[in-house]
C-alpha cells in the first residue's frame, strides 16, 4: 500500500521531432561558424600573399648598380634591402624625364617580408609627379647589400587584414555558440513542457514558460 498513492512512473517518451526550436538551428549555427572561419582563412591567405608579392626579388641587384622602374604620382614604388640592413644604405634617382622631380624618402614605419628564404626590409619609398621610367641606383658603404624593387606596403591595409583574420572567425564562433546555447535551452524547456502535458494531461500541466 502507498499512503500517498503509487510512485510516479517513468517520464513519457517525447518524439524529438516535436521539440521547438527545430534541430536545424544547430546546423545554422554550424554554417555561421564555418563561413566566418572560411572568411578568416581567405583573409589570411590574401594578406600573406599581398605582403610576399610586395618584393620583386627576381629584379634584385647588387650594391652600386641600378634598376629602371616606372612609377608616377599614383604608384607606390619602393626599394627593399635584403637583411641584414645597413642604415647607411643610399638610393637615388639618376635619370628620368626632363623637369620631373622624383623623390626618394625613408618610410615612417618598418615593414619586413620573408620570401624565398630571405628577409627583405622596406628601405626607401619612391615618388614622382610625372609618370615615367626612372633609373634608380643604390649602394652602401661596404658594397655588400642586395636591393630589390617592389611596392610600398600599405601597413594599415596589412593590419586591417590581420584584424579581419582574427575578428571575423572569433565573432562567428561566438555567434554560433550563442545560437546553439539558446536553441538547446529552449528545446530543453519545451521537452519538459511536453512531458508535463503527457503526464498530467493538457488541463493540469504547468504553464509553458519557454518560447519555442
Amino acid at each position: 500500500m502507498y499512503p500517498y498513492g503509487p510512485p510516479p512512473g517513468p517520464p513519457p517518451r517525447i518524439d524529438t521531432r516535436q521539440l521547438r526550436p527545430r534541430r536545424r538551428w544547430f546546423a545554422v549555427a554550424g554554417v555561421i561558424a564555418g563561413i566566418c572561419v572560411g572568411v578568416g582563412i581567405a583573409s589570411f591567405a590574401m594578406t600573406l600573399r599581398s605582403a610576399v608579392d610586395s618584393v620583386d626579388d627576381g629584379e634584385a641587384f647588387a650594391s652600386g648598380r641600378s634598376v629602371t622602374l616606372r612609377f608616377g604620382p599614383d604608384d607606390d614604388a619602393a626599394i627593399y634591402v635584403r637583411s641584414p640592413f645597413d642604415a647607411r644604405a643610399h638610393c637615388e634617382v639618376v635619370s628620368g624625364p626632363s623637369g620631373a622631380t622624383p623623390r626618394v624618402t625613408t618610410p615612417g614605419s618598418t615593414f619586413t617580408v620573408a620570401k624565398g628564404g630571405d628577409r627583405w626590409e622596406r628601405a626607401f619609398v619612391l615618388k614622382a609627379d610625372t609618370d615615367a621610367d626612372y633609373r634608380v641606383r643604390c649602394d652602401d658603404p661596404r658594397g655588400t647589400l642586395t636591393f630589390a624593387p617592389g611596392d610600398d606596403a600599405d601597413v594599415s591595409s596589412f593590419v586591417g587584414g590581420v584584424v579581419v583574420t582574427v575578428a571575423v572567425p572569433l565573432a562567428g564562433l561566438l555567434t554560433a555558440a550563442g545560437v546553439a546555447i539558446i536553441v538547446g535551452v529552449r528545446r530543453g524547456r519545451h521537452r519538459r513542457w511536453l512531458e508535463a502535458q503527457a503526464y498530467y494531461g493538457p488541463g493540469n500541466a504547468p504553464p509553458n514558460t519557454s518560447t519555442p
